[in-house]
């Protein structure tokens, strides 16, 4: 019910009414090389089910290794593994086409917790971003970029510099970062930043951040992802 109201509110010209219905509720040294390059409106804009290509459980050897990398990506969760992928559940691996890989647990509703794309670095889902939001530092766009930014369009720098904006300081290019809207509570997009916080400020032109995933895209609205979806039609 409540994804077909996300794809549904995307027609309306105002987000506001969108971002009210938002219910879900360190260290941040990961940095991407400049030969990453991943947009939403490539892999999940029109991300469906027939878009799962493979799931399968993972042997041991590769779960270990997907907790270590994550771990290791996100130092911030130490204290609540057990909460997100207890140790005694199984991690399930999700391949989908493009490339995009998706971390779940084996159960009868498999939440995509995390994803990557190519062997990138993992990126949670914004739903456990929602529960976690300190996992990743923040930039702020006014509310008049905000219909933009859920349509899958990248973050422009006047998005973050108008009266409404925010920019964190000192966040170089290439990092990981969680768009907010002023006013609103939780994040609606995650996006890899084009520039560094300084950047943006003085060149106050063009895009800043890469829309990667977003309140509304295919991957919010699939988010369970299971056997019975290869090749859905």
């Amino acid at each position: 019910m409540m994804s077909n109201f996300f794809f549904f509110s995307f027609f309306f010209p105002c987000p506001q009414f969108l971002l009210n219905q938002l219910e879900f509720a360190g260290n941040y040294s990961w940095v991407w090389s400049e030969s990453f390059s991943m947009s939403s409106a490539d892999l999940f804009k029109k991300f469906t089910l027939q878009n799962v290509a493979q799931i399968a459980n993972s042997s041991h050897r590769e779960q270990m290794q997907v907790r270590h990398d994550l771990a290791e990506q996100y130092p911030q969760l130490a204290d609540f593994w057990e909460d997100i992928m207890p140790r005694k559940s199984d991690i399930m691996l999700v391949r989908c086409h493009d490339q995009v890989h998706c971390v779940t647990l084996v159960s009868a509703q498999p939440e995509v917790l995390f994803f990557n794309h190519h062997s990138g670095p993992y990126i949670p889902h914004l739903k456990l971003l929602h529960k976690y939001p300190f996992i990743l530092q923040r930039h702020q766009v006014d509310v008049g970029a905000c219909k933009h930014v859920l349509s899958g369009a990248n973050i422009m720098c006047p998005g973050l510099t108008s009266k409404g904006g925010y920019i964190t300081p000192e966040i170089p290019a290439g990092q990981l970062v969680a768009v907010y809207v002023e006013t609103k509570e939780h994040a609606v997009a995650i996006g890899k930043t084009l520039m560094s916080s300084e950047e943006i400020k003085k060149v106050n032109s063009g895009p800043c951040i890469e829309n990667i995933h977003h309140v509304g895209d295919g991957l919010w609205m699939n988010r369970v992802l299971s056997a019975s979806h290869i090749g859905a039609r």
